[in-house]
């Protein structure tokens, strides 16, 4: 947050300010640069009310101020009745507000409508007991850490932060990566893919079809995400009837 402009520049800006001098010539008096004075009135409303041409002292400019920010906290995703707790201890004044002003009642439903737009934010993924197991069964496949994570939607922070504090979980880890003997890492030809899909059917996991083709099982999860006609042909072939 911005700090707030020192008590004797402030005054010194706001009467330069209400005698009708610019800004750059009224915050030159003050003692203050041009940037000082807008980044302040990101949270001194009194002064963006007097930038914008209403003096703050005036008759009804404390309506004004506080109709922005009421409009402010529905912005923020307020409800109208927390707005008004905050502001007025849960009084009806934004209620008469809106019944009295029908182009404040409008700019509360446009606000409110703009809100409602935004998409909520993202959550990351939590490393559920599912999420677990699967990626110990694409580790146990004979997918790296970094592929078996990927494969369940967990980055591998997550999954070295568990196993530093999960000893039962590090040795499930462990015992999954050595399941079976890890086949030699190389590009699989033509040859290896036609011997993989003639090794896969129907109740064939991928992983078997590929250990027998002699290709590593994470190429095959791999090529998976990067092809979709492969994905789709492998998933007929599993399916097929």
């Amino acid at each position: 947050m911005p700090d707030a402009l020192p008590a004797r520049k402030r005054s010194t800006l706001f009467d330069r300010l209400r005698n009708g001098q610019d800004v750059p010539t009224a915050a030159q008096a003050a003692g203050l640069e041009v940037r000082e004075v807008f980044t302040a009135a990101r949270t001194d409303t009194a002064l963006a009310l007097l930038l914008a041409g209403t003096d703050p002292d005036e008759v009804g400019a404390t309506g004004i101020t506080d109709r922005a920010e009421y409009l402010r906290l529905l912005a923020l995703g307020c409800t109208p009745s927390l707005a008004a707790q905050i502001l007025f201890d849960g009084a009806g004044k934004a209620s008469h507000w809106r019944r009295d002003d029908p182009a404040f009642a409008r700019a509360c439903d446009a606000v409110k409508d703009l809100g409602a737009g935004q998409p909520a934010p993202v959550r990351a993924p939590r490393f559920t007991p599912e999420r677990r197991r699967a990626f110990l069964d694409h580790l146990e496949a004979g997918l790296s850490v970094t592929a078996a994570a990927a494969e369940v939607g967990i980055t591998t922070a997550v999954i070295y932060q568990r196993r530093k504090r999960d000893r039962a979980f590090a040795a499930a880890m462990d015992a999954a990566h050595h399941a079976h003997p890890r086949t030699p890492d190389r590009t699989p030809g033509a040859d290896d893919w036609e011997a993989f899909f003639g090794n896969l059917h129907p109740g064939v996991a991928l992983r078997q079809a590929a250990l027998a083709a002699g290709i590593r099982p994470e190429a095959v999860y791999h090529r998976r995400r990067a092809d979709r006609a492969f994905a789709h042909r492998t998933d007929q072939q599993r399916t097929a009837r």
